[in-house]
C-alpha cells in the first residue's frame, strides 16, 4: 500500500501539470502575447511530448521497472517547470512544457503496470480508478489554489510550489519503491520493439482506437484548456471565480472515475459502461453548444456532469488490456497511452486553430464557443459509433495475435 500511495503522489503531480494552464490561461496569454492558436499549441505541447515519450517509456518500464523509470524521468519535469516559470518568450514556455510532458510520461503507465502485476484482471479497472481518484488531488491543486496563488504572487511564483512537490515525488519514487522482477530484463531493445509493433496488429483493438484518441482528449480540451478562457470570455470571471468552477469539475471527475471503476467491478460490463458514459459526455457538450452564455452557474453544473461521466479512460484501458498477452502489458499500455495523449494534442491544437479562425471571421465569443462545443461533441459521437462495433473482451485468439515469435533477437 505504501508503494501505491507513492505512485498516487507522483500521479497527482502529473495531473496538476495536465490542467494547470486552463486556470491561468488569460494571464499567460497576456504575458507571452499568445493568441488562441498559440495557446492551443502551448497546451498541446505537453501532451504531444507525453505521447511521443510513451514508446521509450514503455521499453524502459519493461526493462528497468517503475522505480528507476518514473523516478529519473520526473527530474526532467523539475527542469521543465523551472524553465516554464522563468519563460521570457514563447520558445522557453514551449521548451518547458515539452520537458514536463516527457518527465511525466511514465507515471500513469508505470502505475498501471504496477497494478497489473499485483492484482487480478477483474480488479484492474477498480484499482486504476482508485489511483486516479486519489491522484485527483493534484488536479484540485490546479484549480482554486493555483488561481489564488497566481492572484497573490503572480503565475510564475505560483509554480514554485509544484516544482518542490515534483522534487519530493521523484525522490520518494527512487527511495520508496522496490526494484521489480522484470520479464524482459534479458531481451534486446530490438526484440521489445517487435513486441510493441505486434500490439498494432491486434484487430480487436482497432474499433476501440478512435474512442481512445478522442474520449480523454475531449474531456481535457474542456478541463485542461478551454474552461478558463470560456469563463473569462463569456462571463468575465476573475481567476479565483474561474478556479472555483473548475474545482467543481475536478471534484466531479474524481468522484466519477471512482464511480465508474466501482460499477465496472460489480457489473463486469466494461464496454457498455464506456458507451453509456461517452454518450453522457456528448449530451452536455450539445447543451453548451445550444446555450453557451445562459449563466456561469449553469455552465458550472454542465461541467460537473462532464466530469462525472467523461473520465472513462481506465475502463477503456481495461477493455484494451483484455486483448493483450500478459508479457506485453507494459508496451501495450504505453502505446495506447501514447494514442490517448496524441489525441489530446491534436484536439487542443485543432480547437485552438478553429477558435482563432472563428475570431478572424468576426464571430462573437458566444458563437465561437458554440462551434467549439459542437466540434467536440461531433468528434466524440463519431468515435462512439465506431466503438459500438468492438467486441466486449479479448479472446484466446487475440492474446495469441499480440505475441511475437519466441525466436526473436535476444
Amino acid at each position: 500500500m505504501r508503494e501505491l500511495l507513492i505512485l498516487c503522489f507522483a500521479y497527482a503531480i502529473s495531473l496538476f501539470y495536465r490542467g494547470m494552464i486552463s486556470v491561468i490561461a488569460p494571464e499567460i496569454s497576456a504575458d507571452l502575447s499568445l493568441d488562441e492558436t498559440g495557446l492551443g499549441l502551448l497546451s498541446s505541447s505537453f501532451f504531444i511530448s507525453f505521447a511521443i515519450a510513451q514508446i521509450p517509456c514503455g521499453l524502459a518500464l519493461d526493462r528497468f521497472g517503475s522505480r528507476l523509470t518514473i523516478g529519473l524521468f520526473m527530474w526532467l519535469a523539475v527542469i521543465g517547470i523551472a524553465l516554464f516559470s522563468m519563460a521570457i518568450n514563447v520558445e522557453m514556455a514551449f521548451a518547458g512544457q515539452v520537458l514536463i510532458g516527457i518527465g511525466c510520461a511514465p507515471i500513469f503507465t508505470g502505475t498501471m503496470l504496477f497494478i497489473g502485476r499485483r492484482y487480478s484482471t477483474t480488479k484492474f479497472a477498480y484499482y486504476t480508478a482508485l489511483v486516479i481518484a486519489i491522484g485527483g488531488l493534484g488536479d484540485l491543486l490546479g484549480t482554486t489554489p493555483l488561481a489564488l496563488l497566481a492572484e497573490w504572487l503572480g503565475w510564475r511564483y505560483a509554480l514554485l510550489g509544484p516544482l518542490l512537490l515534483t522534487v519530493l515525488a521523484s525522490s520518494f519514487c527512487l527511495l520508496g519503491l522496490k526494484s521489480e522482477q522484470r520479464a524482459s530484463e534479458k531481451q534486446s531493445f530490438q526484440f521489445m520493439l517487435k513486441g510493441m509493433v505486434s500490439v498494432t496488429r491486434v484487430q480487436g483493438l482497432w474499433p476501440i482506437v478512435p474512442l481512445f484518441l478522442s474520449s480523454y482528449a475531449v474531456l481535457m480540451a474542456i478541463r485542461g484548456l478551454w474552461s478558463g478562457p470560456y469563463l473569462f470570455d463569456i462571463f468575465t470571471l476573475d481567476a479565483g471565480s474561474r478556479g472555483n468552477i473548475i474545482l467543481a469539475m475536478a471534484i466531479s471527475m474524481g468522484i466519477g472515475t471512482f464511480m465508474l471503476g466501482l460499477l465496472d467491478r460489480f457489473l463486469q460490463r466494461t464496454k457498455w459502461l464506456v458507451m453509456a458514459s461517452s454518450i453522457l459526455m456528448v449530451i452536455p457538450l450539445l447543451i453548451l453548444a445550444v446555450y453557451p452564455d445562459i449563466g456561469a452557474n449553469f455552465s458550472m453544473w454542465v461541467f460537473v456532469v462532464m466530469g462525472l461521466f467523461g473520465f472513462n479512460y481506465p475502463l477503456l484501458m481495461a477493455h484494451c488490456r483484455s486483448f493483450l498477452a500478459t508479457e506485453y502489458h507494459g508496451r501495450g499500455m504505453a502505446l495506447l497511452t501514447a494514442l490517448a495523449f496524441a489525441g489530446i494534442a491534436i484536439i487542443q491544437a485543432s480547437s485552438g486553430w478553429m477558435m482563432q479562425k472563428s475570431a478572424e471571421m468576426g464571430l462573437v465569443p458566444a458563437e465561437q464557443y458554440q462551434y467549439l462545443f459542437l466540434f467536440l461533441a461531433g468528434v466524440l459521437g463519431l468515435a462512439c459509433v465506431v466503438y459500438g462495433f468492438s467486441e466486449p473482451s479479448g479472446t484466446e485468439d487475440h492474446l495469441k495475435s499480440s505475441k511475437i515469435p519466441s525466436s526473436g533477437v535476444r
